[in-house]
């Protein structure tokens, strides 16, 4: 399909029921056709471990004639290939249906098995290769993890049913006959399968690029693309630790714990769950944070899972159920991962070579998964015979393919994690997602927006997000600064400013400084900004201080208070002296008191006196602004802040108790330091609700003390002091702050 004639996504969503249909049913066909019960009839035929692990194998090692195949899908069309081999796949397994007439020549039963499944094999792979690059054409970029979870949960009651009725059927009958029934059935479901696919848009022939030469020549593009190796190498070694596994899992817990076939047959169908609950989970993810995050973490989990195999035993517990969970989570974390990495391709492969870079893709998968899947079953079987202990630990067949197993995916998540991805997630920051906030809120709330919601509950909803305080959340919260709603928008600025900063959510948040006109979004957004404390956005927070609305100049000194940029200090020890609102010059010295401006003392003072010689009712709050940014800049904002909470709670609780312990730092035989320290004591034992004249005195008379104390903070106590001088009736915040703050600079170091 050319560019020109490139279908809408609307157009391809509305094909989607056809390509659904065809991965159930041809999923379908492979519960009953190729999966457990064919491993099972091989092994009740009497075939060794390592001729079915060669059969196992097979079916991935055939997929290296993806790229001999190249030519014949460019010259009939992805479409026609991939429905018509795959009719032929399913009838090549008729003849398994004869294996039972040789049960006194199991060579022949093999050999009968064995070039079935090869045909079949072959099939498939002329069916899978044409079927892979032809699902970049018709599956939506931006929700292809969507729809492979959406797949994997419309497949998994029919895997659910279909396990429980092979199970039902194998256990209750007798022979190797009750396997037919199984077989037909799968056979049947495959055909049907293939007949789905001829709903689906494209895949038509490119019959100029169907010659061997050419499609030769094409390789030689991702023969050179090292990025695309790199990711050849962990698809194909996760694919490898997927195929071994899944047939010899299935053994391990036949032989080592006795279960019998029909109940294997019914535990393994929980793989199906745990690969639909797995797929569904990580194409959530992927559509929003890209592949390698949630790749990598489910390959960590793996591979605990992988390493606690061994420890499993008939002994244990409740041991049914825990093979159970097994499964569940073998198909969780694998086909979660494995789904990561076919997302990946499809969105790096570039579309004009998608078929020569998906063809040696689908056979390097199958070098990995057939080849080495062979060697899988050779490995168990000359290790079961031939045993070893390292210390405590006692090493079989199915022990060291576990440990092989878990360090293949050790490498494969190694080299993944190293990929290239446009716009994806790192795995640090994905993974610190889940470190911040509660992550379970979160989803919870995400689940929520996507339903229909009133405006309140969208507000609610972006509230909500910024009290789980995680990241998850911050596409949504972004989404939202979209809403039609202005207190929607306004919420979620505010709610975005609570999370921990990213990269994306701050650029939203600078893109909404510039809706002129709309102050309240500006002001949420300039706070925001600084709550997150964004030093890449102080330069366009600073021009705000220059904005002709007071309101917006005041955020914007206090979030540069926030970020702390010093480049801004001239400008605002300017505003603090010079702009003609008042609000604007008290949110430079809040600002200023962040900084921990000391040169900004004298005008911090002089400000103050200015508010406390104020009858403004106004004034006295404004004041209390000015002496906490002093109190910041003194090291003493904690101490400060609590003794005035209690003592405007309990007035003339606190400030005796102060007097109290400040006296108590002018030890010493100089008879003037005890007369200041008498003079401290009598002022405390005499306070009561409010400060008076001789208690103020008495820490003014301290003044002689702090010019000889060595402290840092000394000469700024004594410029408060002095700079106070002229206030005859102190507020208890100035006392407050002046004792805890004489105290400080008195104290013996130490």
């Amino acid at each position: 399909m050319t560019p020109a004639s490139e279908l809408t996504d609307y157009a391809k969503l509305r094909r989607l029921p056809f390509y659904y249909g065809y991965f159930v049913l041809t999923a379908t066909a492979v519960l009953c056709g190729v999966g457990a019960p064919l491993v099972l009839y091989a092994a009740e035929l009497g075939i060794d471990k390592d001729r079915i692990g060669l059969i196992g194998g097979i079916l991935p090692f055939f997929q290296v004639l993806g790229i001999a195949s190249l030519p014949v899908i460019l010259h009939f069309g992805t479409k026609r290939v991939a429905a018509l081999a795959l009719i032929a796949r399913y009838l090549f397994l008729l003849p398994i249906l004869a294996a039972p007439m040789f049960l006194d020549q199991p060579d022949i039963a093999f050999l009968l098995i064995f070039l079935s499944v090869v045909f079949y094999a072959v099939g498939r792979t002329l069916s899978e290769a044409a079927a892979t690059p032809w699902s970049q054409e018709f599956l939506p970029r931006l929700v292809r993890g969507r729809i492979n979870g959406n797949i994997a949960l419309a497949y998994l009651p029919i895997a659910l049913v279909g396990s429980f009725v092979i199970q039902r059927w194998l256990d209750s009958q007798e022979g190797l006959e009750r396997f037919y029934p199984v077989f037909i059935f799968g056979i049947i479901a495959g055909i049907a399968g293939a007949l789905c696919l001829f709903g689906m848009p494209g895949g038509k022939p490119r019959p100029a690029a169907g010659n061997w030469s050419k499609s030769l020549s094409q390789l030689r593009t991702p023969l050179r693309d090292k990025n695309f190796l790199a990711f050849l190498y962990s698809t194909g070694s996760q694919f490898l630790v997927f195929s071994a596994l899944n047939v010899f899992m299935l053994l391990f817990f036949r032989e080592r714990l006795g279960i019998s076939s029909g109940q294997i047959v019914l535990m393994a169908s929980l793989i199906h769950v745990g690969s639909a609950v797995g797929s569904y989970a990580a194409g959530w993810f992927i559509d929003r944070h890209g592949t390698r995050g949630i790749r990598v973490t489910l390959q960590t989990l793996q591979i605990g899972l992988v390493l606690g195999l061994p420890f499993i035993h008939a002994g244990l517990p409740a041991v049914e159920m825990l093979v159970g969970l097994v499964f569940f989570l073998f198909g969780f974390l694998v086909q979660g991962a494995m789904m990561a990495g076919n997302v990946y391709m499809l969105n790096y492969v570039p579309p004009n070579e998608r078929e020569s870079y998906m063809a040696l893709a689908y056979s390097s998968d199958g070098i990995f998964g057939g080849g080495l899947t062979v060697l899988a079953g050779v490995l168990v079987q000359y290790f079961e015979f031939n045993s070893f202990s390292i210390g405590l630990a006692h090493f079989g067949g199915y022990e060291v393919l576990f440990v092989v197993g878990a360090l293949l995916t050790i490498s494969s998540a190694v080299v993944f994690a190293q990929l290239k991805e446009e716009g994806g997630t790192g795995v640090r920051d994905f993974l610190g997602q889940f470190s911040t906030g509660n992550p379970l809120r979160a989803l919870w709330g995400i689940q929520q927006s996507a339903s229909s919601t009133s405006e309140q509950r969208r507000r609610d909803l972006a509230y909500h997000f910024g009290g789980a305080g995680s990241t998850l959340a911050k596409d949504e919260l972004i989404s939202a600064l979209s809403d039609p709603s202005f207190d929607v928008r306004h919420e979620a600025i505010r709610a975005l400013g609570r999370l921990p900063p990213t990269a994306k959510a701050i650029s939203a948040l600078e893109a909404t400084l510039d809706y002129e006109g709309l102050i309240e979004l500006q002001y949420a957004a300039l706070d925001s900004l600084g709550q997150v404390r964004s030093r890449t956005s102080a330069a366009k927070v600073a021009t705000f201080l220059s904005h002709d609305n007071p309101l917006l100049r005041s955020r914007a000194a206090r979030s540069l208070g926030d970020i702390r940029d010093a480049t801004y200090l001239p400008v605002l020890r300017s505003m603090l002296t010079g702009d003609a609102d008042i609000d604007c010059r008290l949110a430079a010295a809040s600002a200023l008191g962040k900084y921990g401006d000391r040169q900004s003392v004298d005008a911090l003072i002089s400000t103050y006196c200015d508010h406390a010689a104020d009858a403004n009712m106004a004034s006295e709050p404004r004041s209390k602004v000015v002496l906490l940014a002093i109190s910041k800049i003194l090291g003493v904002e904690e101490k400060f802040a609590r003794n005035w909470r209690t003592e405007q709670r309990m007035p003339g609780y606190c400030l005796p108790g102060l007097l109290t312990k400040l006296a108590q730092t002018l030890d010493g035989n100089d008879s003037g330091r005890r007369a200041r320290r008498s003079a401290l004591e009598a002022a405390a034992a005499e306070l009561g609700s409010g400060p008076t004249p001789d208690s103020l005195a008495a820490i003014r008379a301290l003044r002689t003390d702090l010019l000889k104390s060595g402290h840092a903070n000394a000469p700024l106590v004594v410029a408060l002091i002095d700079g106070t001088a002229g206030l005859d009736n102190a507020h208890p915040a100035l006392m407050i702050l002046l004792a805890v703050a004489a105290r400080q600079a008195l104290r013996p170091a130490g």
